[in-house]
């Protein structure tokens, strides 16, 4: 296969069976391995979508160095700064201090500008800072992934087609899946909830949150519960959430790389700490459908 750019290779990731998981709780565990995609992270994919949809619009002109900044917790900053190297534009990232320091340096490696927000003032500190800096430069285009139609419209264009080629046989039975941004588990949750109507759609959350009761807290799994309630999230679709802690999640996290060896960051292991939790409630022969968003490799740190 040869590709034209990077952004090419975006999408069509594999989905695991997790047969070591799966024996372990009783039911079988399939996740889809956003890991795979450019970039490390599913996020890869929602950055290319959200330029391409501001180009369509006239926001974006490629190959103008026009400035893009985006308040982001790592991999979406990442995915943009990948897309502003291939299409000409210069990204600025905002992000919690308290964030991993690999994930500061990949995206210095990436040669996005960074820009740190305090995060003892909240989960959404750096939503505030970027918005901050947005309207001193009027100049600077914000994405903003937690409003922008285009990060589910991505997913349900992209991610959500493929797991309806994935799951031919057998529709999964529930759908768990963390939620930040809100892109993902509604842009997936609103295709395959319109395929396979039984469908169950658990979101994850940090112990600390409660999403459905506007309810927010600081909290140290990164990519989870952003401060606010989304509003690209579709709620409605929303059977239930599953509460989570850190610890539960490096728990996971390791036992997971040691059985089935994959390996998953702290918001994928949240995931399936969910998947394990909702198990007891679920009939033999249960089908769920999960994500892993990213690896290990950018959270050693919370490891040590």
């Amino acid at each position: 296969m040869v590709f034209d750019s990077i952004l090419d290779v975006i999408g069509r990731t594999p989905v695991v069976r997790l047969g070591k998981l799966s024996a372990r709780i009783g039911v079988n565990v399939f996740a889809k391995l956003e890991s795979f995609n450019p970039g490390g992270s599913h996020k890869a994919r929602i950055a290319l979508g959200m330029v391409l949809d501001a180009e369509r619009r006239g926001v974006l002109v490629r190959g103008t160095r026009q400035i893009i900044i985006e308040p982001s917790g790592g991999n979406t900053g990442i995915g943009l700064a990948m897309v502003g190297n291939i299409l000409g534009y210069h990204v600025i990232l905002v992000i919690p201090d308290n964030y991993s320091p690999e994930k500061r340096r990949l995206l210095d490696f990436y040669g996005a500008e960074v820009v740190l927000s305090d995060s003892r003032l909240g989960n959404n500190s750096h939503g505030e800072k970027a918005m901050q800096l947005l309207l001193e430069n009027p100049g600077y285009v914000m994405l903003n992934q937690q409003r922008n139609p285009a990060n589910p419209q991505t997913h349900r264009q992209t991610t959500a087609q493929e797991i309806l080629l994935d799951f031919t046989d057998q529709p999964p039975d529930y759908f768990v899946a963390g939620i930040g941004t809100g892109g993902h588990i509604t842009g997936i949750g609103e295709v395959l909830k319109e395929r396979w109507p039984a469908l169950a759609i658990y979101g994850v959350e940090p112990d600390q949150c409660d999403l459905l009761n506007d309810r927010h807290a600081r909290h140290d799994i990164q990519g989870l519960s952003i401060g606010i309630v989304p509003e690209i999230l579709n709620l409605s679709l929303l059977t239930g959430m599953v509460g989570v802690s850190k610890t539960e999640c490096m728990t996971m996290a390791r036992r997971v790389m040691h059985t089935d060896s994959i390996s998953l960051g702290l918001s994928s292991a949240a995931n399936l700490v969910a998947v394990e939790k909702l198990a007891p409630m679920m009939p033999e022969g249960t089908c769920v459908l999960t994500m892993i968003y990213d690896g290990i490799e950018s959270y050693i740190g919370d490891f040590e």
